[in-house]
């Protein structure tokens, strides 16, 4: 994959052969079952902020979720704050569906936050811009919480950054966007960030628990009184 510069403004990866979203494609990417079609998860149209929590097979997860969306015709802007994208296991997905691997990491434009601050930065002060840049409509946020499980940050500054963060997130979603976060479980979570995971889980609209039993990954839908669970063979995201 070539290298490309990064926007000063905008520091998502910028790549000259991006695609412009046809109608044509927007009208097929509204079959959200194309991210997890062996298990058929339903996706709704009143679906803006998602929730994918647990086991960190949430990562392996979002890439599923991501190739698919641009398989489907769809950018996407994939903000990693926990170092999980992996282009080699995007490639391969792309490879297993026929496609070329450059054309699919053309339309997944990335960038990186390496501190609590440059993540409020992306979410509050970036990422809408760049949606509109680009011409999509979907945001992942992977590892959202991990540059926060840090005990030198205070409680207070913690909170003003999730809140910033949190107002672009809602701002966003009534625009119609949708936000999907990916959140795994951490062996240590400090007061405030335990205090902010259960805000972002109240105010999501979609809240899916993901669990590795044995041989399988298990989703179970936290929001429906049915408490519906889905299983997808592991080897599906590990190749193993």
């Amino acid at each position: 994959m070539r290298a490309a510069a990064e926007s000063t403004m905008l520091p998502f990866l910028d790549r000259s052969n991006t695609e412009v979203m046809t109608e044509a494609n927007r009208g097929a990417s509204e079959d959200w079952s194309l991210a997890l079609r062996y298990a058929r998860v339903p996706f709704y149209p009143n679906d803006k902020l998602l929730l994918f929590y647990g086991h960190a097979m949430v990562f392996r997860l979002g890439l599923h979720i991501v190739t698919e969306r641009v398989l489907a015709g769809e950018p996407v802007l994939y903000v990693d704050g926990a170092n999980t994208f992996d282009p080699f296991a995007v490639g391969r997905l792309a490879r297993a569906r026929r496609r070329q691997p450059r054309h699919v990491l053309a339309m997944i434009h990335v960038a990186r936050a390496f501190s609590p601050h440059q993540m409020e930065r992306l979410v509050a002060d970036c990422l809408g811009a760049a949606l509109g840049r680009y011409q999509a409509r979907i945001a992942m946020l992977a590892g959202l919480f991990e540059t926060f499980y840090d005990q030198a940050l205070p409680d207070y500054e913690a909170t003003r950054l999730f809140g910033r963060m949190m107002s672009a997130i809602d701002q966003l979603t009534q625009q119609g966007y949708t936000i999907m976060c990916l959140c795994p479980s951490a062996p240590i979570l400090t007061r405030s960030s335990r205090q902010h995971f259960d805000q972002l889980r109240v105010r999501a609209d979609r809240l899916l628990c993901v669990k590795e039993e044995q041989s399988v990954v298990r989703l179970q839908d936290d929001r429906q009184g049915d408490a519906r669970s889905w299983e997808i063979p592991r080897t599906l995201f590990t190749g193993q």
